[in-house]
C-alpha cells in the first residue's frame, strides 16, 4: 500500500473516462500475475486455504449502528449510587414537598446531588403525571439501570426481564422507611435494620429486544396492615401501564463508581407509581414512588410510541467490508478502503394487552429504506472505483487526494465518517461490492468479493471489527479459529 504503482498522465477524470480504460482481467496477464503473486503470498502467511473457506464473517444481526450485540446478558453490580455520607437524613420529604438535596437536607448529598434534583423536579410529589406510559426496547449499547429513590412505606422485589429471560431480582426492599436512597439508614422497627443498598444491574441485548422493569409481590406493613401485611396488586411498571419514562436536562452525569462514561452517555428516569388506579388505598398517580436512573454509554433503551396497539422497531443489518487494492502482493493489512454497509429495515409490531399486561408481541409487516454507506478509512495510494450494488464512489472524485492515506496511520478514529452516500441494489448475503484500481502500465484491477476457497482481497465482517494500522497483517485468528 505504500507503494503507488500508477504513474497518472491524466488525472482519473469523470467516471466514463475511468471505465473505458476497462480491461477483461482474464486476458490481462499483469493482473493474473499480481493475483498469483498475492495468491502465493497470502498461503505462505497463513498457510493453504480450505476449498470451502467463505470470507464473510458478518453475524448478520440487527443493529441501530455498527456496533451491537447478539445475546441477552444480565449483571447486578456490586455498588449502586453513590450519594455520600447520608446517615442524618431521615426523610428526603416534608409536608408531601421534596427538599432539595444540596441545600436542604440535614447532613447534605456529597455525591450525585444534581441527579436527586432533577429527579425532584421532573417528578414532583402529589402532581399526576399526564404523561404516556413507558414500554421499552433495548438499544445499539450496554446500558445500566440504577434505583435511585425507593418511597412508600411498602415492601417489594425490583424485577427486571430481559426478552424471554426469567425475570432477574435487582433488590429487594425489606424497609418501609419512607422516601429513602442509598446509604441512609433502614427503619429498625419493621424493618432488619442496617444500611439502604439498592444495587444496579447491567443490560446487553440485541437491539429491539423488550425489556421490563417492574417491582413484584407489593405488601404494606404498616401497623393498620395487620402483623402480615397486606398485599396490594403485582406488578407494577414497564408491564402494565404503571411506569413512566422521564427526560432529565442534558450534562447530568451520574457519578458512578467503577463506571467510566461517555461524553455523549444518555442519562433517563423511569418512575413507577406502586399502587395501581381504582385500589382500596388511593392512588396520587405522581410516579415516584420507586425512580431508576437508566444511564447509557451512549444509548438508552427506546421507549416504544405504542399507537392503537403498534408501534415500529427501526433496526440496521450493517456489514465491514475491508479491501486490499493490490498495491503490493505481500501486504495484508486490509485497510486500504474499509466502507461499512447498512441495510435499513422498519418493522410494525401488533401488540395484546390482557387487564393491561402485554401478552403477546409480534411483526405485522417488515419495510426496507435505502441502504447506506460509509467510508471509514483509506490506506491504499491508489485511485479507485468502488461499486456497491448499482452504486459507483471514486475516491479523486470526491475531494480526497489519491496518494494520501486516510485514518489509517497514527491516532485512528474507528468512528469517523470520511464519506457518506445513498447505495442501491446492494445484497447482504450476495455480497455484490467490487473495486477497480489503475496498476502499473494503465492495467486495471478489477477485484471482486472472493468465492470460497480464493485467496482474498477482500473480506466481510462486522462493523464492531477494528481493522489493523499500515503494514500491520491482520491476525489469522480472524480467518481460521481452529
Amino acid at each position: 500500500m505504500k507503494r503507488c504503482l500508477l504513474q497518472f498522465v491524466v488525472a482519473f477524470g469523470a467516471v466514463a473516462t475511468f471505465v473505458s480504460c476497462s480491461k477483461d482481467l482474464a486476458g490481462s496477464s499483469y493482473g493474473d500475475v499480481q493475483k498469483q503473486k498475492y495468491a502465493a503470498n497470502f498461503v505462505a502467511k497463513y498457510g493453504e486455504i480450505d476449498a470451502n473457506q467463505s470470507w464473510d464473517f458478518a453475524t448478520g444481526e440487527r443493529q441501530l449502528a455498527t456496533r451491537g450485540v447478539t445475546t441477552i446478558r444480565t449483571h447486578i453490580m456490586e455498588k449502586g449510587i453513590d450519594f455520600g455520607d447520608v446517615s442524618q437524613i431521615k426523610s428526603i420529604v416534608k409536608n408531601a414537598s421534596w427538599l432539595h438535596s444540596e441545600i436542604q437536607i440535614p447532613g447534605g448529598v456529597s455525591k450525585n446531588a444534581a441527579l436527586l434534583d432533577a429527579m425532584i423536579t421532573a417528578l414532583p410529589e402529589k402532581k399526576s403525571w399526564t404523561g404516556k406510559p413507558a414500554v421499552l426496547v433495548a438499544p445499539a449499547s450496554g446500558f445500566w439501570i440504577y434505583p435511585l429513590f425507593s418511597g412508600g412505606c411498602l415492601t417489594f422485589d425490583l424485577k427486571v426481564k430481559v426478552g424471554n429471560q426469567e425475570p432477574v431480582i435487582v433488590f429487594s426492599k425489606d424497609w418501609i422507611n419512607f422516601q429513602t436512597i442509598n446509604g441512609m439508614t433502614k427503619d429498625k422497627v419493621y424493618g432488619n435494620g442496617g444500611i439502604i443498598d439498592m444495587k444496579g444491574i447491567y443490560i446487553e441485548a440485541p437491539v429491539g429486544t423488550p425489556v421490563e422493569v417492574y417491582i413484584d409481590n407489593i405488601y404494606n406493613h404498616t401497623p393498620a396492615s395487620g402483623n402480615n401485611g397486606k398485599a396490594y396488586p403485582s406488578p407494577a411498571g414497564t408491564t402494565n401501564g404503571r411506569a413512566v419514562y422521564v427526560d432529565i436536562p442534558e450534562g447530568i452525569r451520574p457519578e458512578i463508581d467503577g463506571v467510566e462514561l461517555k461524553e455523549n452517555a444518555i442519562v433517563k428516569y423511569i418512575g413507577i407509581e406502586d399502587i395501581a388506579p381504582g385500589a382500596p388505598d388511593g392512588t396520587d398517580n405522581d410516579f415516584n414512588d420507586v425512580v431508576l436512573a437508566v444511564v447509557g454509554n451512549p444509548d438508552i433503551p427506546q421507549e416504544k410510541v405504542i399507537t392503537e396497539d403498534q408501534y415500529e422497531v427501526k433496526t440496521c443489518k450493517p456489514k465491514r467490508y475491508m479491501i486490499e487494492d493490490l498495491g503490493a502482493t505481500d501486504d495484508f493489512d486490509f485497510n486500504d478502503v474499509v466502507v461499512d454497509v447498512e441495510s435499513y429495515i422498519t418493522e410494525t409490531h401488533k401488540v395484546t394487552r390482557e387487564n393491561g399486561v402485554i401478552k403477546t408481541d409480534e411483526i405485522i409487516s417488515t419495510e426496507s429504506a435505502p441502504s447506506k454507506a460509509i467510508i471509514r478509512a483509506m490506506g491504499g495510494t491508489i485511485d479507485f472505483e468502488l461499486t456497491i450494488g448499482n452504486t459507483k464512489w471514486v475516491k479523486s472524485e470526491n475531494g480526497f487526494d489519491v496518494k494520501t492515506m486516510y485514518n489509517t496511520k497514527g491516532e485512528v478514529d474507528y468512528d469517523a465518517e470520511l464519506a457518506v452516500f445513498d447505495v442501491a441494489g446492494w445484497d447482504y448475503d450476495a455480497n455484490n461490492i467490487g473495486i477497480k484500481v489503475m496498476g502499473k502500465d494503465g492495467q486495471l484491477f478489477d477485484i471482486k468479493f472472493p468465492k470460497v476457497g480464493e485467496a482474498p482481497m477482500m473480506i466481510a465482517v462486522d462493523p464492531t471489527q477494528k481493522w489493523m494500522g499500515e503494514r500491520v497483517s491482520v491476525p489469522s485468528e480472524w480467518f481460521y479459529t481452529e
